[in-house]
């Protein structure tokens, strides 16, 4: 007997999926730490390419379970680039494995303040520019510089892209947590409403 078809996507669903793009230091990464408050926060540490990172591992557990409860994908979108899945993904313990956008050339994060032209700041427009619909969650310690912030918050709606710019010394917090959560699984409102839906492909204010 042949296998059933799949359900069709519904239009809501596919509204409603969301890729969060998640970079490592200052994010998951805060070093170093004082071991008092580390302590108080539940972090632990370990070591790769030559660094040591101190992390939490409920804030990791929690992109495991965003990507098995939510409609939500996880793109590593870091200078660790491919060393994401083949260091921090197992020694995370991550039982998901997601997606790396590759950092193209050796300027790591030093154009962060110039969106034309930092490697991430046109990872993300391309990735805007070609999935028309798509709706995003962006996650970089980086994103407090202010030209590059007000770049994106000008040319991007709220409904379409989020941004995050956890503090370095401390990483994403519960509130950042909450803030996921909420744009990529609202209680109120429809994400198919608003900005986002306007026949303006970048999804503008």
């Amino acid at each position: 007997m042949a296998a059933a078809p799949s359900a069709p996507v519904s239009a809501r669903r596919q509204a409603r999926h969301v890729t969060v793009f998640l970079d490592v230091d200052g994010v998951l990464n805060s070093y170093p730490v004082p071991r008092l408050r580390g302590m108080a926060e539940g972090r632990k540490k370990l070591h790769a390419w030559h660094y040591e990172l101190h992390y939490r591992p409920s804030v990791v557990e929690f992109f495991d379970r965003i990507v098995e409860t939510h409609e939500v994908d996880v793109v590593w979108l870091s200078t660790w680039s491919q060393r994401c899945k083949s260091e921090l993904e197992p020694k995370f313990g991550l039982r998901n494995s997601f997606d790396v956008i590759e950092m193209p050339d050796q300027t790591h994060n030093h154009f962060a303040h110039d969106p034309q032209q930092w490697w991430k700041a046109r990872a993300i427009e391309d990735w805007l520019a070609t999935h028309e619909h798509g709706r995003a969650i962006w996650i970089d310690d980086d994103l407090a510089w202010p030209a590059t912030r007000e770049y994106f918050l000008e040319h991007y709606s709220p409904n379409r892209l989020k941004l995050i710019a956890p503090d370095f010394a401390h990483g994403l917090t519960k509130a950042h947590l909450r803030e996921i959560r909420e744009f990529a699984y609202p209680k109120t409102g429809d994400p198919t409403t608003g900005d986002s839906t306007t026949s303006d492909p970048k999804g503008t204010s």
